[in-house]
């Protein structure tokens, strides 16, 4: 009898998963966007929350931005949206990680915590950076030297600080 619920759950598991794998391009798309949307809302909370911030930062705006420009450039490119899809959940995600981590390290008092915290916080924020490249590049060389423009603006003014 056992046996029999062993191969009833597998079979169940099984065609979950193959549903799930081979939804349509659309479908997946939709779902990418709504995990994204929700790592929105983790990192507009973590930022009213912790920080008192209420608007979404300029970055995140612009990339809100360009998402949608590129998902209407790459509309009939089903392969490309998908990719751009998957960035953009990667992007809102390792928003809210940075975000999350950098909190975290604020709040650690063990060192070893402190660094992890940090080190996790440094990984989200490359990966950001190398998708907002990946944007920029996708909309055009004027959008890549407005983004190195902002890069270069910022480091010179945290350099001031």
């Amino acid at each position: 009898m056992t046996i029999i619920y062993i191969i009833i759950v597998g079979i169940v598991v099984w065609w979950v998963l193959k549903t799930l794998a081979s939804g349509t391009p659309a479908k997946r798309i939709e779902k990418l966007e709504e995990f994204a949307e929700s790592m929105l809302s983790s990192y507009r909370t973590t930022n009213k929350v912790s920080y008192g911030q209420e608007n979404d930062d300029p970055e995140v705006l612009r990339m809100k931005d360009w998402y949608t420009r590129l998902r209407e450039k790459y509309k009939h490119e089903g392969t490309r949206l998908f990719q751009l899809a998957e960035d953009w959940k990667d992007y809102t995600y390792s928003l809210s990680s940075k975000n999350i981590n950098n909190y975290l390290f604020l709040e650690s008092e063990d060192t070893e915590n402190s660094n992890a915290y940090s080190s996790k916080a440094r990984d989200s924020y490359l990966r950001i950076e190398e998708i907002e490249n990946r944007f920029a590049e996708m909309l055009g060389s004027q959008f890549r030297q407005e983004l190195d423009a902002e890069r270069k603006k910022k480091k010179e003014e945290a350099e001031a600080f």
